[in-house]
């Protein structure tokens, strides 16, 4: 009793610990650095092999010498020169390159230009039945979009527009979906009005208010949406597929050129995994090129507005 009321006394710990304060943090660091890991190793792994395996050879691809390794024993880049040393394939793929920046171009330039005229429509300018049409056009975002393919489908074809570029071009000159609508409004809404009635008592026009002011003041999510339509129609395999078949060679985007040629049952070389390693490391390049550059814009258009700096 004696020493429980002195409040000078504290009673030894019968625990003592086996590390020290700093070894507790150091271990804590380590731990935590893992684990951020772990996911960052998951989805790069596929990416490792698809580059390790395009230096293999022939041989080792298949497994006829030791069995599949993550990495060639023999790095050689035979399957790079045998992607190419045909004419056939050559100008075949430079067909399929040179459709898919037309398809890339046309999504790059008409998704943000029309949904940001879309939506400055839908917020600047006053007309009847505006918020009756917006609420429609948002409601079609519940509807499953493989209930719309075959229509779409049966239009293009009465209209004689598959196997071209067509189906794949021109829509993407109607706005790019209402979601791409909805998140430009959602930028200029937080533009302060004042500018906007500011620059009609200077007496600018319609055009010079939405292109001139508006425009530069979203520039982010202007140049994130350049590069997400730059992503999707790059990475676009089902829209092809469904409007372009095998016979309409001229018309093949990069990636059904790979398939057809490739990867389908119909193929004459489908047991050459390197080569099909070295189309999909290709496919992968301007990807990576883009993210690289653009990397603090797409964070920035995701983030502006909803983050002050």
């Amino acid at each position: 009793m004696r020493y429980i009321s002195n409040p000078a006394y504290q009673p030894k710990s019968r625990h003592k610990s086996a590390f020290s304060p700093r070894e507790r943090i150091v271990f804590g660091n380590i731990l935590k650095y893992f684990l951020y890991c772990l996911p960052v190793i998951f989805f790069a792994f596929p990416f490792v092999v698809l580059i390790s395996r395009s230096f293999f050879s022939f041989n080792e691809s298949v497994g006829y010498t030791e069995g599949l390794g993550l990495f060639p024993k023999d790095w050689t880049i035979e399957s790079y020169i045998e992607a190419f040393s045909n004419e056939e394939i050559r100008n075949g793929f430079l067909n399929g390159f040179k459709n898919t920046m037309i398809v890339v171009a046309c999504n790059v330039i008409g998704v943000p230009l029309t949904a940001f005229m879309a939506a400055y429509a839908f917020t600047k300018i006053k007309f009847k039945f505006r918020k009756v049409i917006f609420t429609v056009a948002l409601g079609t975002i519940m509807i499953p979009g493989i209930l719309l393919m075959i229509p779409v489908y049966q239009m293009f074809w009465k209209m004689g527009w598959t196997n071209t570029l067509l189906p794949i071009t021109i829509p993407c000159f109607f706005g790019g979906g209402i979601l791409n609508i909805f998140m430009i409004m959602q930028f200029i809404r937080s533009i302060p009005k004042e500018i906007d009635e500011a620059a009609i008592l200077d007496g600018a026009s319609l055009p010079t208010r939405m292109f001139k002011l508006t425009l530069p003041l979203i520039k982010p999510i202007i140049i994130y949406m350049m590069v997400t339509a730059f992503f999707g129609a790059w990475n676009d395999f089902s829209g092809p597929l469904m409007y372009i078949k095998s016979n309409a060679s001229e018309a093949f985007t990069l990636n059904l050129y790979i398939y057809y040629e490739y990867l389908s049952e119909s193929s004459y070389v489908t047991a050459r995994p390197n080569v099909q390693m070295v189309f999909g490391v290709i496919m992968m390049i301007p990807m990576l090129i883009i993210f690289i550059f653009f990397q603090k814009q797409l964070i920035n258009g995701l983030t502006f507005g909803a983050v002050k700096e």
